[in-house]
């Protein structure tokens, strides 16, 4: 492992001994929290065939056409900024990620089980939407196809958009992000987490602004992360540049992921697709 990057790791069933590897995290103890055995290989494969049947119901979100790469969810950076659509859909989002798990543990309380036992028991849950009742989707599950990529980028550039002004208005700090593999690609597709934080400038997505994806990246050190499937990673995405490399061989690359910050008030946290 890189020196710059510090990984804890630790056993899905050992997660109530770490409880508070997270707030350790956020403090700089560490950089990084490569969870082993979220679910089971055989699950991850249930999954994927679920998957590649669309037997599930989810909503799609393509990235651009060169990323050979797309959604299930909807992600904040490719909609409407009314989000009219985006919050229309959620309760049909929650209703197809139980579908696609039937038999198995259901994805959302899987995972905010896990980091809340992380993290002291503090409540993990969906972003909240514009109105009581209403909320962020929880997660995306993201298909790169072979030859599909994601650029060099920040997560802190997304709060620049205008569809995330209800998440502005509800969190406070860092944001972090989690990777889980249900898939891994014949050769590539590995996250790549580099040593260059963000510097507060105002570097924007890729379609307009100053693109992170132009930083010479050439000998700087770096981490590599090919995740096995069932494996999740949590790491600050919004102050560590990283990239998906491109995807080889025949397979799908099918992942997990979602982005999260405190709430203002320091007693939960929130999540979102």
């Amino acid at each position: 492992m890189a020196p710059f990057f510090k990984l804890a790791e630790i056993a899905a069933d050992a997660c109530a001994d770490h409880a508070t590897i997270i707030r350790q995290m956020r403090a700089g103890a560490c950089d990084g929290i490569l969870v082993r055995g979220v679910y089971t290989p055989a699950d991850c494969a249930t999954l994927c065939e679920r998957l590649e049947a669309e037997q599930h119901g989810l909503p799609r979100t393509d990235f651009p056409p060169v990323m050979r790469a797309f959604f299930l969810g909807m992600n904040l950076n490719l909609t409407h900024p009314d989000l009219r659509a985006y919050f229309a859909a959620v309760p049909g989002f929650a209703q197809g990620l139980t579908r696609l798990c039937a038999g198995m543990d259901d994805l959302q309380p899987r995972l905010t089980g896990l980091f809340s036992a992380l993290d002291g028991g503090r409540r993990y849950q969906p972003a909240p939407g514009p109105q009581p009742g209403l909320s962020h989707m929880f997660t995306t599950i993201r298909a790169h196809r072979p030859g599909g990529f994601i650029p060099p980028h920040f997560d802190s550039e997304q709060a620049l958009r205008a569809s995330y002004r209800f998440i502005n208005q509800a969190i406070s700090g860092d944001i972090f992000s989690f990777v889980l593999g249900l898939s891994i690609a014949e050769t590539g597709g590995a996250l790549e987490i580099f040593n260059i934080k963000h510097d507060g400038q105002a570097w924007q997505m890729s379609d307009h602004g100053r693109n992170a994806a132009d930083i010479p990246l050439q000998g700087v050190d770096h981490i590599s992360l090919r995740l096995a499937p069932g494996d999740l990673v949590l790491f600050n995405s919004g102050r560590f540049l990283h990239r998906v490399v491109p995807v080889g061989g025949t397979r799908t690359r099918w992942t997990v992921c979602s982005f999260m910050a405190e709430a203002r008030d320091g007693q939960s946290v929130h999540c979102w697709g």
